[in-house]
């Protein structure tokens, strides 16, 4: 039995959080190593939940405890180079407190509202974020294929 569990497919994971302020705007950052904005997030660790991971990376990224995360949106991401995976999409109201960014990952954040995110926004993200809007306007999860 030992050897079917290692022989079963392995799925990359991710998850990232849309988190808003008091106004209702949310929160984007940008990585020094894309040239578009994104979301704090990250890849899911071994034997780390899409939940705990993104708490984690919120924490590593932004140094901000978040007190909930609700689930939004998985999003299956048909990869034939790098293999499929898995992006979970979190969200959350945070507060108005300290920013602190990550230095070696993060160059700047600001709160924008969802139609400046929509331009700003880069990558997978890019397809699925009007998707995740809808689904808050819904008060809804949802599961998507490849942004749709």
């Amino acid at each position: 039995m030992n050897d079917y569990y290692k022989n079963l497919p392995k799925k990359r994971m991710a998850a990232g959080a849309l988190l808003f302020d008091s106004k209702g705007k949310l929160l984007v950052v940008k990585p020094n190593y894309k040239d578009y904005w994104s979301i704090p997030g990250g890849v899911i660790e071994k034997n780390e939940s899409p939940r705990a991971g993104c708490f984690r990376e919120i924490k590593e990224e932004i140094g901000m405890e978040v007190g909930n995360l609700e689930f939004l949106c998985v999003d299956y991401k048909e990869d034939i180079d790098r293999g499929d995976n898995l992006q979970f999409t979190f969200i959350s109201k945070i507060s108005d407190g300290k920013i602190t960014l990550q230095d070696d990952e993060l160059d700047d954040y600001k709160f924008v509202d969802r139609e400046e995110a929509l331009e700003l926004i880069g990558g997978g993200l890019r397809k699925r974020l009007p998707t995740c809007f809808e689904a808050i306007d819904n008060n809804k999860a949802i599961y998507i294929e490849n942004g749709e």
